[in-house]
């Protein structure tokens, strides 16, 4: 089988496929509760980085909705918490860009840059997050022809809408598609809910967690990518 012929479009997911997730969403949310600490000190005061976490999950929780959103989540957790310590809410949109320039500061694994610098010559490649990452603001828009979010689509992988209309704004099929991800439900299942082929990016070198189904291919980098391709 000549894969690299049968593909034209790849969908990447970002985040823990490109750089790790959690130590950047930590840096952010430490930049964001210092700068909490200056400009509205009684919530800080009275919580503690955890203690907002804790309440930011009980908000999403209780409004399932805001899962597809994760920048509209901090922005209503925000606003719970101006209204709970009677501050208005101008500062809502300064303290949420704290947050978010901060989470655009990725440390990109070493293999990103040439495998997709590699990648791109030969396919279309969109990414896809159900996060908040800018792939302009992480330093990746000249390598993707656009991003896909779950904001965009009101929904989270693993739903298919993100495939979808990934498929349907490059003029492919999904037999021409193939995601790459690490996580096996948002994205190898999301993916064969769509009737999309997937390549699991395993970096960790674990066992497949599932038993209901699998991806398509497994790669440990994406260098494994390249050797997939035969490129």
């Amino acid at each position: 089988m000549n894969l690299a012929a049968e593909i034209k479009l790849l969908t990447v997911d970002l985040d823990d496929t490109l750089w790790p997730c959690m130590p950047t969403i930590m840096r952010a949310e430490d930049t964001s509760y210092e700068w909490l600490k200056q400009h509205c000190p009684k919530i800080t005061r009275c919580y503690s980085i955890q203690d907002l976490r804790k309440k930011r999950l009980q908000l999403m929780n209780a409004q399932p909705g805001l899962m597809n959103d994760l920048s509209a989540a901090r922005r209503a957790h925000f606003r719970e918490l101006a209204d709970e310590f009677g501050y208005n809410h101008d500062w809502i949109e300064p303290g949420f860009k704290v947050f978010h320039d901060a989470r655009q500061l990725v440390d990109l694994y070493e293999d990103v840059l040439p495998a997709l610098s590699q990648l791109k010559s030969t396919f279309k490649l969109i990414a896809l997050t159900n996060g908040n990452a800018d792939i302009a603001k992480v330093g990746l828009a000249e390598y993707f022809d656009f991003q896909i979010s779950a904001a965009d689509v009101s929904a989270a992988k693993p739903h298919p809408a993100m495939f979808v209309e990934a498929m349907h704004r490059s003029r492919v099929s999904p037999r021409q598609t193939l995601h790459i991800g690490d996580h096996a439900v948002h994205d190898i299942a999301g993916a064969r809910n769509a009737g999309i082929r997937s390549v699991w990016l395993n970096r960790g070198g674990g066992p497949w967690p599932e038993q209901d189904f699998s991806a398509d291919f497994e790669v440990s980098d994406m260098n494994g990518l390249i050797e997939l391709f035969n490129l």
